[in-house]
């Protein structure tokens, strides 16, 4: 072996030399690796203690949030009690609300027409009540009521037209105020029921806002108000609701006052109506009743001193 081939060995099998530079770049390499991972780590911790956080809320959002669920809470109770409380006073019998009368009366009968719709039925049956008294000249009230959201309200004017099932034409309607009456006057209470002392006579009272399309109204429901009203003032005579609407009402004169009525075939008086200064209509099969009428009219228009 040749000197050249002895040095080509010796080189072959030296051992790799560890120096302190490539110690120390080892050293940072595998630190700086490792310090990566510490702040990503780090890093991913913050990132999720703050997402706990925003989920969890503070502890003032926390106290805001069961202050707010008790509120709630406590406003659901209140709220059924409320309701509760409500419905047994709807379900309690409710006060008739007090309904002024156009003139005074001696005696009261409401209509209730909560739930239906009979009204001419209902007059006709209070109409042929018995009233047993020792006053002359009786007048009982019938104020036609409907209950609305548990209060009895009084039947607008409209309405009571519409129930009462006529033909008056609508001009005479609207030019009517809510103000009216529905009432029996009985001159002899103590008589017989037979006779014209005794008998009950319906009447209404109805209160203007315009005179003069009221009074031409009335003329207008002259051709049909009797066949309206024939069965609710149940008109003794041979003549049907055709015949009845062929003939003329006539002027007369009732307590200086003029009036118009509706003759039978053998020439009695069926219906009256009359104005009173203009505001009233009274609409009756008696002259008497008018007269009682009129004179509690002028009692009531009386101012004290």
């Amino acid at each position: 072996m040749d000197e050249n081939d002895k040095k080509l060995n010796s080189k072959t099998n030296l051992k790799t030399l560890r120096t302190y530079m490539s110690d120390m770049a080892d050293t940072v390499r595998s630190n700086d690796i490792s310090v990566i991972k510490v702040a990503l780590a780090e890093q991913n911790k913050h990132e999720r203690e703050d997402l706990y956080r925003k989920v969890e809320g503070s502890s003032s959002k926390k106290a805001f949030w069961i202050i707010g669920g008790i509120i709630l809470i406590g406003a659901a109770i209140y709220g059924s009690y409320f309701i509760f409380k409500q419905k047994a006073k709807n379900d309690a019998p409710q006060p008739m609300q007090k309904i002024e009368s156009i003139i005074s009366y001696d005696e009261i009968t409401n209509v209730d027409l909560t739930g239906a719709e009979n009204l001419n039925d209902k007059l006709i049956s209070i109409k042929k009540e018995i009233i047993k008294s020792n006053k002359n000249g009786l007048i009982k009230y019938i104020p036609i009521t409907k209950e609305t959201m548990g209060v009895k309200e009084k039947v607008l004017v409209s309405k009571l037209f519409s129930l009462m099932e006529t033909t008056a034409p609508s001009s005479l309607v609207r030019s009517l105020s809510d103000s009216y009456m529905m009432g029996v006057y009985i001159k002899n209470p103590s008589a017989s029921i037979e006779t014209d002392d005794g008998k009950p006579n319906l009447f209404m009272i109805l209160e203007t806002n315009d005179y003069d399309f009221s009074y031409a109204g009335m003329l207008e429901w002259e051709k049909t108000i009797a066949g309206d009203m024939f069965n609710l003032f149940e008109f003794k005579t041979n003549d049907n609701k055709t015949e009845l609407g062929k003939k003329q009402f006539k002027d007369i004169i009732i307590d200086n006052k003029d009036a118009r009525v509706l003759y039978s075939e053998d020439n009695k008086p069926l219906l009256y109506y009359i104005f009173t200064n203009k505001s009233k209509i009274i609409i009756t099969d008696s002259q008497d009743a008018i007269r009682e009428i009129l004179g509690r009219l002028i009692i009531k228009n009386i101012k004290p001193l």
